[in-house]
C-alpha cells in the first residue's frame, strides 16, 4: 500500500489558501468566541481564490482530507480542537508507569529489530498506514532511532482502527506497506493485537487524539505524550543527558 501521491503545484496552492483563509484565522475562535459573519466573508474570499487557482469545486481536493462542505468546516471550527490540542493541556498519563515488555508481548513484531528490553528510554509511536502525517513521520523516527541507537528504543505500534471500533489487524496490508516503504520505516515496528491492547491501555488513556502519537517512557514512567515534533526531541535529549550524567531526576 503506497502513500498518497504528493500534491501538485496547484493543489498545494489550494491547500495553502485554505489554511491561510479558512483555517488559521479561526483556530482560537471556537465556542463562545465564534462569530458567523467573519467566517462567511472568509468563505467568499476562499471561493474566489480557489477559482483563480483553477478549482471551481475545491472539495474535489479537500474531500481527500475529509472536508466535504463549508458547513463541515464551520461546525468543526466552531466546536474547536480536542482538549489535547488546546494550550496548557497535560496528558493524564504523565507520571504513570507502563511496562514496555507487557505492551510488546501482546503485539506482533513486523519489521526492524525486535524489542527485548534493557532500555531506560522507550518511545512508543502509534500510527496507521492511511495516515499521511504518519507516513511522513516514519523516516524521521527511523533517523532518530539510528542516531540514538543503543540508547533509545523507538517502537512503532500500528493500529489501523485506532479511532474506531477495534478490528483484527490487517497483516497483509501492513506487510505490503512496510515492504514498499522499507527505506523509510527502518525502526522497530509492531502491530497491535485483535483486542487493541496497546490502544486500550496506552494510547486511549493518554488522552491524545491524533496520530502519529509519541509516548516516551524513562525507567517505565511516562514523561512525554504528543506529536513527534513540538518538544519531543528536546525532551528526549534532556532525558538522555540526565541519565548519562548520572543526575537524579524526578519524572
Amino acid at each position: 500500500m503506497a502513500p498518497n501521491p504528493p500534491l501538485t503545484e496547484t493543489e498545494t496552492l489550494l491547500i495553502e489558501a485554505y489554511t491561510r483563509i479558512l483555517s488559521e484565522p479561526f483556530e482560537d475562535k471556537y465556542e463562545d468566541r465564534w462569530q458567523d459573519e467573519p467566517f462567511d466573508r472568509a468563505v467568499d474570499e476562499f471561493k474566489a481564490k480557489a477559482q483563480e487557482i483553477g478549482f471551481p469545486d475545491p472539495f474535489e481536493l479537500l474531500s481527500r482530507f475529509k472536508i466535504d462542505s463549508y458547513e463541515t468546516i464551520r461546525a468543526q471550527l466552531k466546536k474547536g480542537p480536542p482538549p489535547c490540542f488546546r494550550p496548557g493541556w497535560r496528558s493524564p498519563l504523565l507520571g504513570q508507569r507502563i511496562d514496555p515488555m507487557e505492551v510488546i508481548s501482546r503485539c506482533k513484531h513486523m519489521s526492524g529489530p525486535e524489542y527485548r528490553g534493557g532500555y531506560r528510554i522507550v518511545v512508543f509511536e502509534f500510527w496507521a498506514c492511511w495516515c499521511d502525517p504518519c507516513v511522513q513521520a516514519g523516516p524521521e523516527l527511523s533517523d532518530l532511532a539510528e542516531e540514538f541507537a543503543g540508547r533509545v528504543a523507538m517502537i512503532g505500534v500500528n493500529n489501523e482502527s485506532i479511532f474506531g471500533e477495534t478490528k483484527e489487524p490487517n497483516l497483509p496490508l501492513l506487510h505490503e506497506f512496510l515492504s514498499e516503504n522499507r527505506d523509510g520505516f527502518r525502526h522497530t515496528t509492531y502491530v497491535d493485537n485483535a483486542e487493541g491492547y496497546a490502544k486500550e491501555t496506552v494510547y486511549k488513556p493518554s488522552g491524545y487524539r491524533g496520530i502519529p502519537c509519541v509516548i516516551m517512557l524513562v525507567d517505565g514512567v511516562v514523561i512525554y505524550v504528543g506529536s513527534h515534533q513540538e518538544t519531543f526531541r528536546p525532551t528526549l535529549e534532556q532525558a538522555l543527558e540526565a541519565i548519562e550524567s548520572g543526575m537524579a531526576r524526578e519524572y
